[in-house]
């Protein structure tokens, strides 16, 4: 079963293999801190003898995350569903958890990559009479909520081809139409997320624009044909064929660009006119 596959409707979490608020055994009572905003870090700095501040840029910390769940259940029944959370979120490396909540980020299929600190089950009458409470905390690296299904634009360098040719010298073309290059990407959340893109040879010297932001990605590399360059811009990684840093070709006029809210739109030129494609992969992204 692939992830995300138990998520099936609204009030539902998935982490790991396992689900809450599927059935009556486990219901999701309450949700803390997937919607609020997360904590700033702030680089500001101390005016001398003076009042107030030197402004620096504020960026977001990540989020903790608290999953109050309850249980239904009596014997083994409970013995069973408390060894399966447990084993399900234990201490580990950062994965997705998978959430329909109405509400939150547009109340559609969305996740946060997220990792187990703690889970906790307090003995008292609710354990008792068969109804006790979990409650299990979570924390994101990354402050963003994404789309569970991811986002994919593909196009081609820019070819020119039509109008009339004047075949003496100097050849001239008149009402030509350039085709390809330009296209656009819809980031459907309210806040940026960082694309991977990917460029198929042969090419020499890509330059990737986002006219919206008015920054560009360039490289001064040759790109063969059958090999390819895989860009991340979150983790400001550049890879031919996915393995190979390439990292020390981006060009200084370089700047790293995310997606922002709504339309982007992207241009992608190169030194040479080629058969090469380039297709950008991204989820949008919310806060809350």
């Amino acid at each position: 079963m692939a992830v995300g596959d138990l998520v099936t409707g609204d009030w539902m979490v998935e982490f790991n293999g396992d689900v809450v608020g599927d059935d009556e055994l486990a219901s999701l009572v309450q949700i803390e801190g997937l919607s609020d905003l997360p904590a700033i870090r702030t680089s500001d700095k101390e005016i001398l003898r003076r009042h107030g501040m030197h402004a620096g840029d504020d960026f977001l910390a990540g989020k903790d995350i608290t999953l109050t769940v309850e249980l239904a259940a009596t014997g083994s029944t409970l013995d069973d569903e408390i060894e399966n959370l447990s084993a399900a979120f234990q201490p580990g490396a950062e994965r997705e958890m998978v959430f329909q909540v109405p509400g939150v980020a547009g109340g559609g299929k969305r996740l946060v990559y997220a990792r187990p600190r703690a889970i906790s089950a307090p003995v008292n009458l609710q354990w008792m009479y068969g109804l006790p409470v979990l409650l299990i905390r979570m924390a994101t690296s990354d402050p963003r909520i994404y789309a569970f299904t991811e986002s994919t634009e593909t196009d081609t360098l820019p070819t020119t081809g039509g109008g009339m040719e004047f075949n003496e010298s100097p050849n001239i073309t008149f009402g030509a139409t350039s085709t390809g290059g330009l296209f656009t990407c819809t980031n459907d959340g309210t806040f940026e997320t960082w694309p991977v893109i990917k460029l198929t040879g042969p090419v020499t010297d890509p330059v990737i624009y986002n006219t919206t932001s008015g920054k560009e990605i360039g490289f001064d590399i040759t790109v063969g044909s059958g090999d390819y360059l895989v860009i991340d811009t979150g983790n400001r990684t550049v890879l031919l064929n996915g393995t190979a840093s390439r990292y020390s070709t981006l060009t200084s006029d370089s700047e790293w660009w995310a997606l922002d809210a709504g339309d982007n739109e992207i241009r992608y030129e190169a030194a040479t006119t080629t058969a090469s494609n380039i297709t950008l992969t991204w989820r949008s992204a919310w806060l809350a």
